[in-house]
């Protein structure tokens, strides 16, 4: 079986569970999409999440941490995503397109379910040409059983690296990037228009080499369609603090056309998933 699945392991992402399955149906997908649900999300949220459209199903994880108490303290806001590696070993799916719930798809991706395991892309590259780690917003996903605890017994190398990087905090993909070490040479890279960050669409839109579905391209070549737009950051599009940040960016000309465009379909989901 092959399947959509994204993670929800915090209410406060609900809205974007129902966006994405909103995103998704739009597409016209032949893919179910499935939801994977902490085992402290309430009952209630859970019937919520069942009763999205374009939700086929509602599947529980296990309780307990696959990782140390203290590793995911030291997570702060992203120790909630360690419930990600669990994915990788639902063995009753052949191959799972794994798409994070800040997400909106704006091109059918059923073309992913034929890409090998690991592909996934390096976000943000065509900008910072040395971000060249692995992106786990979007990933395909083949299963295999223990693949999450093997995983996790990459944390002292993921810990390492965090502390000579300086990073602020460890999360899920400092672990899938330590466990798959070769993935920025060996890939599987998939094109960048699979996972853009919301702050570079207009940077990705004024290279002429993509664009946003049904808009016209800015250069003679035609570009190829954004497909995948991640809202990246504690502040997302359904929060408060992330509407307020945007009608802010928007009053000071911050905010570019492209940019303006894909608010304007997440907000079109906003309102018909209300």
């Amino acid at each position: 079986m092959r399947a959509y699945i994204t993670l929800l392991s915090t209410t406060s992402y609900l809205p974007g569970v129902a966006c994405l399955a909103a995103s998704l149906r739009d597409t016209r997908t032949q893919v179910p999409l499935v939801v994977a649900v902490s085992h402290g999300v309430p009952a209630a949220v859970r019937e919520q999440v069942a009763a999205m459209p374009g939700v086929s199903r509602v599947l529980v994880l296990p309780a307990g941490d696959l990782l140390p108490t203290g590793a995911v303290q030291q997570a702060h806001h992203w120790a909630h995503t360690f419930d990600k590696l669990r994915l990788f070993s639902l063995c009753e799916f052949t191959k799972l397109v794994y798409l994070d719930s800040d997400m909106v798809v704006l091109q059918n991706l059923d073309g992913l379910f034929e890409a090998p395991h690991m592909a996934a892309v390096a976000a943000g590259r065509l900008v910072h040409p040395d971000w060249t780690r692995l992106n786990s917003g979007l990933m395909v996903i083949e299963p295999k059983d223990g693949l999450p605890e093997r995983i996790a017994q990459t944390l002292a190398a993921a810990l390492h690296e965090k502390s000579e990087n300086e990073r602020p905090a460890l999360g899920d993909q400092d672990l899938i990037n330590s466990y798959y070490a070769d993935w920025p040479l060996a890939g599987p890279h998939l094109d960048q228009s699979y996972n853009v960050f919301f702050e570079h669409v207009d940077a990705y839109l004024a290279t002429g080499r993509y664009t946003l579905p049904g808009q016209p391209s800015r250069s003679q070549v035609v570009g190829q369609p954004l497909r995948v737009v991640h809202f990246v950051g504690r502040d997302k599009p359904w929060m408060r603090r992330g509407r307020l940040r945007h009608l802010l960016a928007r009053l000071r000309g911050r905010l570019g056309p492209g940019q303006r465009e894909v608010l304007r379909t997440y907000s079109g989901l906003l309102r018909a998933t209300s």
